[in-house]
């Protein structure tokens, strides 16, 4: 896709897969509870964490932002999905946790609240661009999660960043337009100066389009566009930004 000279004065960075990994994190915090909690650790289970972790969330609609009940909801959803991970993997594997799913799942999200593990490449292009380490943009980061772990996760990239933006803060999530239009009027700066970057066509590309802001899509995967959401500029990997920012 076609790059255009430099003339941003602000970059809003999504969170999870686009500057942090998340599947690591959760895999890391699946780890550090069965060690806790005392249950045995086999690539089977692991995998039914994973599976469940995908179908739970999938289930509880909260990929589905552009709905009024998941925008309304999507916090207190966030916490009580994890409570299903723990009761389906009770149902297909056997294993006998020590604690009910609804616990199971409290600790789990204590589990997350640690320095998240970085994206290939992500601190080497946050340090070229971020104004703190002698780039010349704004940087930003802002995220749908939970407060706690996301304020927690990121804690080590805030030497990079102005502002950090997270939806349970915000009582707000992406793709909103009143989410996008407060983190303009908290940076003080005009839509023309902003590009968002992040990997989700239905959360930043559509929330920047939304509100009339230019957006980068990370499409680490090189997967095909089948959205109504055209992205200003599409990336396979953070590294092209140092091209044309």
């Amino acid at each position: 896709m076609e790059h255009t000279p430099k003339r941003y004065r602000y970059i809003v960075f999504d969170a999870d897969h686009t500057l942090v990994n998340y599947l690591a994190d959760e895999r890391a915090a699946f780890l550090a509870l069965y060690a806790e909690t005392g249950v045995e650790v086999t690539d089977e289970l692991l995998a039914y964490s994973r599976r469940f972790s995908e179908e739970a969330w999938t289930d509880a609609g909260l990929y589905d932002v552009h709905t009024e009940r998941i925008q309304k909801e999507y916090h207190a959803l966030y916490r009580s999905h994890v409570s299903e991970i723990f009761a389906r993997i009770t149902l297909a594997y056997s294993v006998q946790f020590p604690y009910s799913a609804e616990e199971m799942g409290k600790r789990f999200l204590k589990c997350l609240e640690k320095d998240g593990i970085l994206l290939s490449d992500a601190e080497e292009v946050l340090g070229y661009l971020s104004e703190n380490t002698g780039g010349r943009y704004a940087l930003s980061v802002a995220t749908n999660g939970l407060s706690a772990i996301q304020n927690k996760r990121l804690s080590h990239l805030q030497k990079y960043f102005s502002h950090t933006f997270i939806s349970e803060e915000m009582g707000l999530i992406k793709p909103l337009p009143a989410f996008f239009e407060r983190v303009l009027r908290v940076l003080g700066a005009q839509k023309e100066e902003c590009l968002i970057v992040g990997d989700s066509l239905s959360s930043d590309v559509a929330g920047a389009i939304a509100s009339g802001i230019d957006s980068c899509w990370l499409n680490a995967r090189g997967v095909e566009n089948g959205t109504e959401f055209c992205p200003t500029y599409e990336i396979r990997e953070l590294l092209e930004l140092k091209k044309f920012l």
